[in-house]
């Protein structure tokens, strides 16, 4: 959590609940607030649900800091980016997340994306 909050100028709390989730800073506001958004991870999880849970998140954070305009999102193409940047992110930090398991959660919440967009 404290490296990603120092690589990418973010703050990383807990929030109660099971869910977990990225606030970007608006554009104007990041030099006064002093930081580019928060990711707020949901306490009730597991301690591995967690993890992929940061993981996934610091993706976003990746995709909006590199992220040039502000064309029409496409939420699946977001979202199965933003699950391969965090993972990428954390194996860049030495942090080993088991594959088959990370897998397996990005596919349940794919499907969930899936279902919320139709």
């Amino acid at each position: 959590m404290e490296l990603a909050e120092y690589d990418f100028e973010i703050s990383v709390e807990f929030t109660n609940g099971d869910n977990s989730y990225w606030i970007p800073t608006p554009l104007e506001e990041v030099e006064e607030i002093g930081h580019n958004g928060i990711i707020d991870i949901g306490d009730d999880q597991s301690d591995f649900e967690k993890l992929i849970s940061l993981v996934h998140e610091i993706g976003h954070v990746v995709y909006d800091l590199e992220r040039k305009s502000n064309s029409k999102r496409i939420v699946i193409f977001e979202e199965s980016l933003a699950w391969y940047l965090g993972y990428d992110y954390a194996l860049k930090c030495g942090i080993e997340i088991d594959l088959q398991e990370y897998a397996e959660k990005i596919e349940i919440a794919l499907n969930l994306y899936i279902k919320e967009t139709k």
